[in-house]
């Protein structure tokens, strides 16, 4: 349960789960087969953008708007994976049917593996799956639109890429440097209603390939202590 007061900052998880690791590890598919996808899926936004929406002076337009921003962000350079947001392309073989081979492959490969993930971690809700090529990124948002205890999977190919956000009591831009190969971060994205510190404002890029997948958890989840046992179990070492 949310405590009055209490601090939600971001942390990061050691993964030291077996399964867990294996089950990430699967995931790197989408690399491998990173080629075929650019041909095929949508890769979304401009790396030209990259520079300012991840800037210190977007960070502070939106901070700026407060309630006005709507929580999503305006822009971000990837490759959607998860399949009600899968962006297929308008032109080549596949663009005429959403069923042809290939991209029934697309479909079924995500539902495997986040399936399998899910069933270790007990999580129900998956809120993203993204490839990002070199020179991607996310701008600047807090998600306060969909404010929620956030897992988050990451793979980094050399470690060159970061996840930053916002302390909510200090204002300083805490950046999380990528490693090469997986990471875990979690905290609570704040709603408006709640008080200030409790919003992560937050943005991510990178010069390599890099991949995320999140998990969210809602209040119900968060009043039994769900995210503490998947936490607790991604770190037991067995």
């Amino acid at each position: 349960m949310l405590e009055k007061g209490h601090t939600y900052s971001m942390k990061n998880i050691p993964i030291k789960n077996k399964e867990v690791l294996a089950a990430l590890k699967d995931f790197e598919w989408y690399y491998d087969n990173k080629d075929w996808l650019k041909e095929h899926l949508r890769v979304s936004g401009s790396a030209s953008d990259r520079e300012y929406f991840v800037s210190e002076t977007h960070r502070d337009e939106i901070i700026k708007q407060d309630h006005a921003h709507e929580g999503y962000p305006d822009t971000a350079h990837f490759i959607s994976l998860k399949n009600d947001r899968l962006d297929i392309q308008q032109s080549g073989v596949y663009s005429t049917a959403k069923h042809s081979s290939g991209v029934v492959d697309i479909y079924k490969k995500f539902g495997e593996l986040n399936t399998n993930l899910c069933t270790l971690l007990s999580t129900r809700n998956n809120a993203l799956c993204s490839l990002y090529p070199p020179n991607g990124f996310i701008s600047w948002h807090n998600n306060a639109n969909a404010s929620a205890y956030n897992l988050i999977f990451t793979w980094s190919e050399t470690g060159e890429g970061c996840f930053k956000y916002v302390d909510g009591h200090t204002g300083k831009t805490i950046v999380m440097q990528d490693e090469k190969g997986w990471q875990c971060k979690a905290g609570y994205f704040g709603a408006y209603h709640e008080p200030w510190y409790n919003r992560v404002y937050h943005a991510a890029e990178t010069d390599c390939w890099r991949m995320t997948i999140s998990y969210i958890f809602d209040r119900t989840d968060m009043s039994m202590g769900l995210q503490d046992e998947i936490i607790e179990e991604i770190m037991s070492d067995y």
